[in-house]
């Protein structure tokens, strides 16, 4: 089974700390400086909000998973920065979206609502099979699917597809995880 995310946007006052697209990260200090110009903060998760929905324990239990995503050259050419933190971060980062070019307007919080899906729900989801895999080969292993038209977040809202994902070889290695743009 896959984790469907839903989206609402937060009030004006919430806890920092919960998973979120958009508004302020909240990280380690010891990440304080560690982000490029053009980075963009697209979403935290606390990880112990999905634990009982992570049945195969895709995921760490305990701690943040954190995407960022490097803009280079606008909408098109995205590159993840997908991070691990294994305890409570101590730094929230103001307006992290506010100084990139064309994603200034992405400083809202929309909280993250967690519940079972179907494999191939066609919905904003962790894990599960990617909608629309028009190819020949077996996709690479989904960690989110991102439907710019499941919410009303804006993002990407001219990609008429999905906005994929995938972990690498080694599940646990962050690092590896890439990211691709499927049109309908």
């Amino acid at each position: 089974m896959a984790i469907g995310i839903k989206v609402k946007k937060s009030p004006a006052n919430y806890d920092l700390g919960v998973s979120k697209f958009f508004g302020t990260p909240t990280v380690p200090l010891a990440w304080d400086g560690d982000f490029y110009d053009d980075e963009i903060f697209f979403c935290q998760i606390r990880l112990s909000d999905i634990a009982d929905l992570d049945r195969e324990g895709r995921l760490p239990h305990t701690g943040y998973l954190y995407i960022f995503l490097e803009t280079e050259d606008g909408n098109y050419h995205l590159k993840p920065d997908v991070r691990y933190y294994d305890g409570e971060p101590e730094l929230a980062i103001d307006d992290f979206n506010a100084a990139v070019e064309d994603y200034e307007r992405y400083t809202d919080a929309y909280l993250m609502e967690f519940f079972q899906v179907d494999d191939n729900e066609i919905c904003t989801r962790l894990f599960g099979i990617p909608s629309d895999w028009n190819y020949v080969d077996e996709p690479p292993k989904l960690l989110m699917q991102y439907d710019p038209l499941d919410n009303e977040m804006d993002f990407l809202d001219t990609l008429d597809g999905f906005l994929y994902f995938f972990f690498g070889e080694d599940e646990k290695d962050f690092e590896k995880i890439t990211l691709m743009e499927e049109y309908t």
